[in-house]
């Protein structure tokens, strides 16, 4: 039975590919690998945005002084300049889809070899995920104005019997678009590769074949759901570690300092939490190296079997 599922016929080609490009360990392919990983995500490869809606209000009233020496132009300036870099980093991220693609189905990891080549596929890829980060905040505020500010105009109770409904509604949202970038970055970037196309025209393909086989595509879905609680577990716990290995010496000469100058504790506080941060963390994208290297093979092996004219990877060696 197990056979006839491409969700788990790849799992041990997935893990093998992986100990075979990472071990034995060689530190530029490591620090290659996390460089990636720092723009592609975290071992789910996918970043998520976070978006705080009509907080000023509640900041002013709970005492933060509202004067903080900051024009409008100086707020707008420094919004703008966030925003800015967001959309770049979301750009070169979009860039490394691809270049992680060619690493693995070249085995040559290199971050520069393609990634001229792989700009314009990158902007097309920036673009539709920009549209559908849009599409996904006017969702959400439809949502908001149908369930919640009818209510609100009627009463308290309202108000609940409306979050009742919205909630569930906003995770389902959510999903919908989580499943929609899932099969983007698994899925249709490797597509765009091997076919020279853009992002509509490997969703098309990529929909051809989902559609064709509904049982493997549900199956790699819930596989790919729990293998992500799986390493997202795992990955926790390494966090903790790592922060604990970098944190506890730093903490402790902290302490030390203010055990022998209680007035200069401030001076050196910012200093070591600069030290914590710049070792720290490297170590925590080297310890998503290998998650986000096992998912990318696994969604590139059960491509191939989706579509074997899709498949990137070259045919592992008897």
């Amino acid at each position: 039975m197990s056979d006839d599922l491409y969700a788990f016929r790849t799992i041990d080609g997935a893990i093998s590919r992986t100990k075979s490009l990472l071990w034995p360990f060689h530190a530029g392919i490591w620090l290659r690998l996390a460089v990636i990983a720092l723009f592609i995500g975290g071992a789910g490869g996918f970043n998520p945005f976070s978006y705080n809606f009509g907080g000023a209000d509640q900041i002013d009233q709970a005492g933060v002084p509202s004067d903080l020496g900051l024009t409008d132009p100086t707020i707008l300036l420094i919004v703008g300049g966030v925003l800015l870099l967001g959309l770049l980093f979301l750009y070169l991220g979009s860039v490394f889809q691809f270049v992680f693609v060619d690493c693995l189905s070249s085995g040559e990891v290199s971050l520069s070899r393609t990634f001229g080549l792989r700009t314009g596929k990158g902007l097309r890829l920036f673009l539709f995920q920009v549209l559908l980060i849009l599409l996904l905040i006017a969702a959400m505020a439809l949502l908001v104005v149908l369930f919640v500010l009818p209510a609100a105009a009627v009463g308290e109770a309202s108000i609940l019997l409306g979050l009742v409904v919205l909630i569930p509604a906003l995770l389902l949202l959510a999903l919908l678009f989580g499943v929609v970038f899932l099969f983007t970055t698994d899925f249709v970037v490797p597509v765009m590769i091997a076919r020279d196309c853009g992002v509509i025209e490997g969703w098309k393909k990529v929909w051809g074949f989902l559609v064709a086989d509904l049982k493997n595509t549900l199956v790699y879905l819930v596989t790919r759901f729990i293998l992500g609680i799986v390493v997202g577990i795992i990955l926790f716990v390494l966090v903790l570690l790592v922060l604990l290995v970098v944190g506890l010496p730093l903490a402790g000469i902290a302490l030390l300092a203010m055990g022998l100058t209680p007035t200069a504790a401030p001076v050196f506080f910012i200093p070591l939490l600069i030290i914590g941060i710049l070792i720290a963390l490297p170590l925590l994208l080297l310890v998503q190296v290998p998650f986000v290297t096992f998912f990318r093979y696994y969604a590139l092996l059960v491509l191939g079997l989706f579509s074997p004219e899709h498949d990137l990877l070259p045919a592992r060696e008897a």
